[in-house]
């Protein structure tokens, strides 16, 4: 955008700017003069609503895993005892579930006496996963997808916090059951703090890249623009490529459907709709500079036309002035010769001068 050029720009609600991001390229020249707060705040408005959306498909996902897990627990655990930081399952028999969906992708629960060796098999098993759990009789092992390493904490310190001593089967189920809402809002928060966390940083580099691919288009055509109005170029021409995102992950969380080369064609339309935006804005400087041309030369016609004119005008005066100052003089040359001639009459009328006789 060149910088000679000064634009004020119509507030616009949230979904208006998201449709006028997504069908009016034309109009993004306004976008890049709106300064950098405002595309920040749009910027979080958006992940937002698409975070919110994601974590209630986790929630929804969370449910039916939690239903599936309770069922699960009833009817394959016959008996469960924890206390004194220890914890036994089914007379410290193993049980392995993978489910088919959910918050892990594996579950291990061993509460025998195992070995070092025996526990670094079990951590094995959980290479290329994201997520899963290891039920040890004294401690938990989780695996997630925010940690690229095991993490280990003790029976002890994690009930510690809602003093719990002392478990047995039905007092788990009686937990669940009675603090169900708590447990959904304790993971909803969670996972949308997290979740708001990733998709911004992912964004945010995304538009750095689309900011920075800006800068080069303009340079190539011949155009200066500043970084923040790139900066503001980039966050809207990702606004269809996110509505896209929205529309799958639900598409995929509902049907399982998947798009091979989703991701680029996620980048591929961002770049699309920057590229043209440029172009675009170019083009309306060029006209506007070929129409502040004609403008200028109407003008240096018409003051050429009104300097003529003045010139003409003042031509006139000059010569109305000359023939007033010829009339002036011929009059006091008139005048001049009417006082000559009565002189003359004055002196042939008077008596020759003598003696009377």
């Amino acid at each position: 955008m060149p910088e000679n050029i000064k634009q004020t720009t119509k507030k616009d609600g949230f979904f208006k700017t998201v449709l006028k991001s997504i069908k009016d390229i034309d109009k993004y020249e306004q976008f890049a003069l709106e300064g950098t707060g405002k595309t920040c705040l749009y910027l979080l408005e958006i992940v937002l609503i698409i975070t919110i959306i994601v974590v209630a498909i986790l929630i929804y996902q969370f449910s039916n895993t939690m239903q599936s897990a309770v069922i699960y627990f009833n009817d394959n655990v016959q008996e469960m005892t924890y206390a004194d930081g220890i914890l036994s399952v089914n007379s410290n028999q193993k049980l392995e579930v993978e489910p088919n969906n959910g918050i892990a992708q594996k579950i291990i629960i061993d509460t025998s006496d195992l070995s070092d060796e025996q526990i670094n098999q079990y951590k094995e098993q959980f290479d290329g996963l994201s997520s899963g759990f290891i039920l040890l009789k004294d401690r938990l092992l989780i695996k997630n997808e925010m940690l690229t390493d095991i993490t280990e904490t003790t029976y002890t310190d994690l009930l510690s916090q809602y003093n719990i001593t002392n478990l047995d089967k039905q007092s788990v189920l009686d937990y669940i059951y009675a603090n169900q809402t708590q447990i959904y809002i304790s993971v909803a928060v969670a996972e949308f703090i997290y979740m708001y966390m990733i998709y911004l940083s992912s964004i945010i580099i995304d538009v750095l890249i689309l900011a920075i691919l800006g800068l080069i288009v303009a340079r190539i055509i011949g155009m200066k623009i500043k970084f923040s109005a790139s900066f503001s170029l980039g966050v809207h021409a990702l606004t269809l490529s996110i509505i896209l995102n929205i529309l799958y992950i639900i598409l995929n969380a509902f049907t399982g459907y998947t798009i091979r080369y989703f991701q680029i064609m996620y980048t591929a339309i961002s770049y699309i709709y920057i590229v043209a935006a440029i172009l675009i804005i170019k083009s309306d400087y060029v006209k506007r500079q070929i129409e502040l041309n004609k403008i200028k030369t109407e003008q240096e016609n018409v003051r050429q036309e009104i300097e003529k004119k003045r010139e003409k005008e003042e031509d006139k005066k000059e010569k109305e002035k000359e023939n007033k100052e010829k009339e002036r003089q011929k009059e006091r040359e008139s005048g001049k010769e009417t006082n000559e001639n009565k002189e003359e009459g004055n002196e042939t009328g008077q008596k020759p001068e003598g003696s009377n006789v």
